[in-house]
Order: structure tokens, then sequence, then C-alpha cells
């Protein structure tokens, strides 16, 4: 197989999403502007490999098992969610609230490790869903803590959707938004993704003290924004601070090759070990 063929068959795959999960040959002659003979070849190729699946009735197409066998090898296999798993689980335990973990991916941030509290023991094998940055906590957390050169790129490139009343819908208030969780030491997100849902995220580092991934508690704003946010703010650094040592962060290594924010340099939520967390209590109600 060419690296012409390799790139078409990896985009009509990306077409697929959760709002999109069945696509006919024409849909994706279309979208990807080829021939329909030629997206049919690509489509009978994917579809001999398991890696698509047929409706018998309909002749769409859908993801296939094969896939599904994929996505749970690397989700077993992935660092960060075996690193985290333990100090999630003990996170939603202690809360009762549901624990994720999420991860930078493509301008995103990629769910990868989902604890319920009321089945502990039990982790959804699941990855995903990838997930608007600046409509999520995690999002956020990520992206305040991004490299400056990296952090311009995304708002250049960023465009807002407003998921609920209560999304960012502008640069200027997403900028204002990640100086204030920098500077507070974590991420608040109330009704911004969906409604009746908030949820409050701490930044995890790797070795070198570059932002990694986030650990989010997720539950009604209710029980998120109450008197114990305190409490729970302070429960989700030390999850956060025990992963990023298990992924290798350590004070000495960000000193090395640490990244710098304009008035909070990354990893100093964790140097100060949930300090900088409690400064301050306030939260946007605004928001999810």
């Amino acid at each position: 197989m060419s690296i012409q063929s390799i790139e078409r068959v990896s985009a009509i795959l990306a077409l697929f999403s959760l709002e999109r999960p069945w696509l006919g040959v024409s849909e994706i002659a279309r979208v990807m502007g080829l021939p329909k003979t030629t997206v049919s070849s690509l489509v009978r190729t994917l579809l001999e490999v398991g890696f698509l699946s047929q409706d018998s009735e309909t002749r769409r197409y859908t993801l296939g098992q094969r896939l599904l066998n994929l996505g749970i090898i690397v989700e077993d296999t992935l660092e960060i969610n075996q690193k985290a798993q333990g100090p999630a689980k003990d996170l939603a335990g202690k809360t009762g609230l549901i624990c994720r973990v999420a991860i930078w991916d493509e301008d995103a941030a990629l769910i990868t490790l989902d604890v319920i509290p009321r089945e502990v023991e039990v982790l959804a094998r699941r990855i995903g869903p990838r997930v608007a940055a600046y409509a999520t906590s995690h999002g956020r957390a990520i992206l305040a803590f991004l490299p400056p050169n990296e952090l311009q790129k995304y708002l250049k490139r960023i465009k807002f959707i407003a998921f609920t009343p209560f999304t960012i819908t502008s640069k200027d208030e997403l900028v204002k938004e990640l100086a204030e969780t920098r500077r507070r030491g974590y991420a608040v997100n109330n009704q911004g993704l969906v409604q009746g849902r908030g949820s409050i995220a701490v930044p995890i580092f790797q070795r070198g003290g570059r932002v990694l991934a986030a650990i989010s508690l997720v539950g009604s704003p209710e029980r998120i924004f109450s008197q114990n946010l305190t409490v729970l703010v302070r429960n989700v650094q030390n999850a956060a601070t025990e992963i990023s040592r298990l992924m290798g962060y350590t004070p000495e290594s960000a000193q090395i090759e640490r990244v710098k924010m304009p008035g909070h340099p990354a990893g100093e939520v964790l140097r100060d070990r949930g300090r900088s967390g409690h400064r301050s209590s306030r939260f946007h109600h605004k928001e999810e």
C-alpha cells in the first residue's frame, strides 16, 4: 500500500465519530473529494481487514471490531492509565464523584481513564470521547500550562462552539480564564460542556516539568462547587502530585527543563503541593 493510500485510509477512519457513526461511500467520497470508485476500493479493503463493518440493509459502514480490540490494547498499555489507575480509583472512592484522566490530543482533551464511584473496582473500557479543551476543566488545566508558543498556536487555530449558554466562546475570555487557572493551580468548569455538570481539574506533569495530562472530578454543580470545594481541590491536587511523581516528574527535573509560563512556571502547582490551589476558592458560576 502506498503512502497516499495509507493517508487516505487514515482520513476515512477519522471521519467516523460519536455524532456520525455510520457513513456511505457517497458521503465519504464527497467529504474527501475523491472519486467513488477510489473510495469503494479503500473501504472494501478496510472491510476485509475488519477495520470497518457494513450494514447489510443500508450498505453503510461503521468502525469495525478489530479497531475496538486495538483500542483496548492501547487503553490497557497506555502509561498514563497504568500510573493513574490507583490514585484515580482512590480519589473516586474518597469523594463519591466521577474521576477522569485526559491527555492532550490534537487541540482536544482525550479522556483515557474513567472511574465511576459506584463501581470503584470497574474501569470503563473506553478511550474517549475527545472533547473541546476550552469547554472542559481537564482541557483548560492542560492548556494553562502549555508552552507559550503552543498555546498561541492553539488560540489562532481554535473555532469556538457554544455547547451550552455557559460555554466560553471568545479568545479573550479563555485567555483570562487560563491565567486564573495558572494562578490558583486548578481549573473549574461549571456547565460549559454539558448542562447540569460541573468539574475541577489539576494538571499532571511528566519528567522535565512538561504538562502531560489532567485529572478531574465530575459531578453536579451543587456537589462540586459546595462548601467542600477546598477539600475536593486538595484531594485532586494530591492525586495529581502522586501521578506526576509516578510519571517521572520531580522539582529537580523541572528545574533542568522547565517550561516557563508568564507569572507561573509549569510544575509550580505541584512543587507547592497544593498551596497555590487554596489561595482562593473562587470559581466562575457561568462555566461548568
